[in-house]
């Protein structure tokens, strides 16, 4: 028989809160590996489910995690976790990806905040230095490596990475915090939580932050750039406000209302180059101030109709916009999400939902970016989705079968199925598998944007050359097939495993035709176009694992590992590589009562990517780094803590941007913190 997951309102708040509290007064050290491997999720199946019965390749951020590791933003925070590659590019930007694919424009994982979608419809990837939020408010960071489009939708492709942000309740009174170091110049931030009635709570925050720039090194550049990059200023440093809050309402037993907004502005420096037609290089590079700001408004309203029923509403709207030497793009988000979940004859517990995003923009280009339709457009997406979870065999076998159906205006209807097995075998066993298929649809930049990416130099034979990127009304989306078997193994209180393997099939990527030449400018130059297809395709397959060792009470080691082979031939389109090793290992150490120490070490191995001009690949080297955190619990409600970053080995590359900016290394850094709860 299946356990039903809907609670009414004030049991769950209740619930929330008390383990909250126990969460405040004693160290997470203290539980037992059973209980974190119960811990709840809701990326997996759309409803709450223990993360050892997810059938899925999940792994769980807790906020002591992210706590003890003192991370200042998401992806730093999402650093160590298993399959993901998380690179800095530069001081604000970073590429963050699930088995491979990664870049600056990653574009096939999905990434949510409190169920808002964080991409930009350019190109349907994450700005990630403008999605941001109070990491004291964040309950958890639920990442799934794997397709998960069949709830999701498109774009869900190699994994969901979904931040869930605290309930209201959870955060009353007051907590401020103020830290600097040398990278980390200067942060602050406070929140403020109070109880609007016996039924409504609410709280905002602020926080800001200011950033040195990394360090640019002349021989990560293609060599025949140094000379036109060395009179550009370097600066990449980045300041960055945002505040916002959050009211949660219990309307009735069975039914509550959450009510929440964000604000962000920011400014970054940044050097960059585009093709021009200036000897000798043909590129110019210069120098510019990034400037953007959005804000959000959601609400969701949330009804359980009886013991076996409940149902979702959501919408919100999110505004973006971005200043750039290259283009201004101004975007506007519509979205409303309706979900249903209802037990049906004990066996089935089924989900299902309707949805639509309305989505506008306003793209103003540069000489070399341009486009084939107004510079306004509008594109829509409506979706649906089923998922029936079976119980085959009480409390050891379920069957889910679940579909998302989507059309969408670059390539009209799509379907993306998943099924999925989860065995109990015993309290210590379980194994799970899944087939999945999912589709990564197009983007504006495939459909109808132009792009001057390089200029080739006149030689004897041949004038200048302009080499033109544009996209097409034939672009279709891409899709993978993969296949992933999971086991879980807890042999005792103090010791737990995950592994994963998969096997992943991609067809339909991202390629460029010869294109066509126009001869109408010559002799001053020629234009060669080359357009967006679809002709390349490829595998991956590899192995991911978590280990977590509670050496005592207030020692624990976690050692997290992937392995990844990628065969997509020598010559693509886009980035498809990840490091074929990647390992973190992570202490957490209660040295007294009020002392705490966390240790990480990772490595990663060399990472093939695009170079910068965008036509051929390089191998940036693998590198190590260390963190190491102190904290120390001068009173109950003061924290002070001191952290190096990526300390004993020296500066590095950690990635490129396929794109336009330069190339720069990240090096040891420091910061101080103190925190206090009022």
């Amino acid at each position: 028989m299946l356990k039903i997951n809907v609670f009414p309102y004030t049991t769950l708040a209740v619930l929330c809160a008390s383990s909250t509290v126990m969460a405040q007064e004693s160290n997470s050290l203290d539980l037992s590996l059973q209980e974190l491997m119960n811990v709840e999720v809701t990326s997996v199946s759309k409803q709450k489910q223990p993360l050892s019965n997810s059938p899925a390749a999940i792994y769980v951020l807790t906020n002591d995690a992210i706590r003890h590791s003192g991370a200042t933003s998401i992806p730093q925070a999402l650093r160590d976790v298993p399959g993901l590659h998380v690179a800095q590019i530069d001081a604000q930007k970073w590429a963050v990806s699930s088995r491979g694919f990664n870049g600056r424009y990653n574009n096939k994982l999905l990434v949510m905040m409190d169920g808002r979608t964080l991409y930009s419809p350019a190109f349907s990837g994450v700005y990630w230095e403008v999605q941001d939020t109070l990491m004291a408010d964040i309950e958890r960071i639920e990442v799934i490596r794997g397709p998960s489009a069949a709830l999701w939708g498109a774009n869900a492709v190699n994994g969901v990475i979904n931040i869930i942000t605290k309930h209201s309740a959870d955060t009353l009174g007051g907590y401020a915090e103020l830290g600097a170091g040398d990278y980390e110049q200067g942060f602050i931030g406070a929140r403020y939580g109070t109880k609007l009635s016996d039924n409504a709570s609410s709280r905002m925050y602020i926080k800001g932050n200011s950033r040195d720039s990394l360090e640019h090194n002349a021989k990560d550049l293609d060599s025949s750039l140094v000379d036109a990059a060395s009179t550009v200023d370097k600066s990449n440093d980045w300041h960055h406000l945002q505040f916002g809050g959050r009211v949660d309402i219990q309307l009735e037993n069975d039914t509550s209302l959450t009510l929440s907004s964000d604000y962000y502005t920011s400014k970054m420096n940044q050097a960059s180059n585009i093709a021009s037609m200036d000897a000798p290089q043909y590129r110019v590079f210069y120098s510019e101030e990034v400037e953007t700001e959005g804000f959000n408004l959601l609400s969701r309203y949330t009804k359980a109709l009886s013991a076996t029923s409940e149902y979702t509403l959501q919408t919100y709207y999110d505004f973006a916009d971005r200043e750039e030497e290259l283009y201004h793009l101004r975007t506007n988000t519509v979205d409303i999400d309706f979900q249903h979940q209802l037990i049906v004859a004990q066996d089935h517990n089924i989900v299902w939902g309707l949805g639509y995003r309305y989505i506008s923009d306003d793209l103003t280009s540069m000489p070399i970016l341009t486009s084939s339709e107004p510079d306004s457009t509008q594109t829509h997406l409506w979706s649906t989705f089923v998922s029936d979870e079976i119980a085959l065999v009480d409390d050891a076998l379920w069957l889910t079968l679940a579909s998302r159906f989507e059309h969408n205006d670059y390539t009209g209807f799509e379907i993306q199925p998943n099924v999925r097995l989860m065995w109990q075998v015993d309290t210590k066993n379980s194994l799970w598998t899944s087939i999945a298929r999912a589709v990564r649809t197009p983007s504006r930049v495939e459909n109808n944007l132009s792009v001057n990416a390089l200029n080739i130099a006149p030689s004897d034979v041949s004038p200048l050359v302009k080499l033109f990127v544009v996209g097409s009304d034939d672009y279709q989306s891409e899709e993978i097939v993969s296949y992933e078997v999971g086991y879980r193994f807890v042999p005792a209180k103090k010791w737990s495993f995950d592994t994963t393997f998969f096997y992943n099939v991609y067809d339909k990527l991202r390629s460029t035709s010869d294109g066509t030449t126009d001869l109408s400018t010559f002799p001053n130059y020629i234009s060669q176009y080359t357009v967006f297809e679809n002709q390349y395709d490829g595998y991956n397959y590899g192995a991911e694992l978590s280990s977590m060792w509670a050496v005592t009470d207030l020692l624990q080691l976690r050692i997290n590992y992937s392995y990844i082979q990628n065969e997509f031939g020598d010559i693509l389109g886009q980035n498809t590589q990840a490091p074929q090793n990647m390992f973190s290992a992570m202490v957490d150490w209660n040295m007294t009562d009020n002392i705490d120490v966390n240790l990480v070490w990772r490595i990663i191995d060399n990472t093939e990517l695009l170079s910068g001009n965008g036509t051929s690949f390089k191998s940036i080297e693998g590198y190590k780094g260390v963190d190491i955190g102190v904290s120390w619990a001068v009173t109950p409600d003061l924290m002070l803590s001191a952290h190096g970053k990526d300390l004993f080995y020296s500066s590095h590359l950690e990635y490129e941007a396929e794109s336009i900016l330069l190339p720069y290394q990240v090096g040891p850094s420091y910061f101080v913190k103190a925190s206090l709860s009022f």
